[in-house]
């Protein structure tokens, strides 16, 4: 005789997300299960120049870019601000690489750059600084807003970006200028500010610390490295191009130029 209970039907969890409804249609970066790199370190079909800066030399590892995307400062512009900082800086690091994200990977991760402490391409392993390809869309934010949010919100507007508040948000106007300011001026400098710090700390002492303290000591190097750039008259300089540079090498004007 049934007893009328049935917990299967019953269950309110039935078809949600409590009980994994959906979990299959989740966008997520791809990963191979063949390759152990990370989605930021296979680079397709990309070119390795070799400069000198000061007394190293640094190769730049450029991945070319999807119509409508470019990279908002050149080689020669990221030479420049090299060739003015601290010897002993510029060592923490071991190359640049240049790459183009995928779609999902700029819903998903946006970012203005990374700092690797391992990266692998071709026969090179070490430390990396990987600057992103960018686009002209609008970059929208919600409402709410950390404190960290707001904080670089501010940085932002210091790069030259217009607001527009919106009724779910924020809207950031996107120029070539603003990109470069951000990446050349803010984004690069910080990220040698993580490698120096990883560098000058044990491993016990890096895991340690929080994100919040790495993020904060990498944007004190950041701006006090920009400020004295800036009063020695280095910073802000107009974009470097040269075209025949490009050509020599492989890499295309269209990958700087948007």
């Amino acid at each position: 005789m049934r007893t009328g209970w049935n917990p299967t039907r019953r269950n309110k969890n039935i078809g949600t997300k409590a009980r994994g409804h959906g979990a299959d249609n989740r966008l997520v970066i791809p990963e191979s299960w063949h390759e152990l790199k990370c989605f930021y370190e296979r680079l397709e079909n990309y070119v390795c120049v070799k400069r000198i800066v000061g007394n190293r030399e640094i190769p730049f590892f450029v991945e070319p870019t999807r119509p409508d995307w470019f990279y908002p400062c050149t080689l020669d512009d990221i030479c420049t601000v090299l060739q003015h900082c601290q010897p002993k800086d510029i060592e923490a690091f071991d190359f640049i690489v240049f790459r183009q994200p995928t779609r999902k990977q700029r819903i998903l991760s946006p970012v203005w750059g990374r700092a690797i402490f391992c990266f692998d391409i071709s026969t090179y392993r070490g430390a990396a600084i990987v600057l992103e390809a960018q686009n002209s869309e609008p970059i929208h934010w919600d409402k709410s807003l950390s404190p960290e949010r707001v904080r670089e919100l501010e940085r932002l507007r210091t790069d030259g970006y217009e607001f527009r508040q919106t009724r779910k948000g924020f809207e950031l106007h996107v120029t070539p200028s603003t990109l470069r300011n951000t990446v050349l001026y803010r984004t690069l400098l910080h990220e040698i500010g993580h490698h120096i710090d990883y560098k000058n700390s044990s491993e016990q002492e890096w895991d340690s610390r929080t994100p919040k303290e790495k993020e904060d000591c990498a944007h004190c190097y950041a701006y006090e490295t920009f400020e004295l750039l800036q009063r020695k008259g280095v910073v802000p300089f107009s974009a470097k191009l040269d075209a025949q540079f490009l050509q020599e090498t492989g890499l295309r004007l269209e990958w700087f130029c948007p």
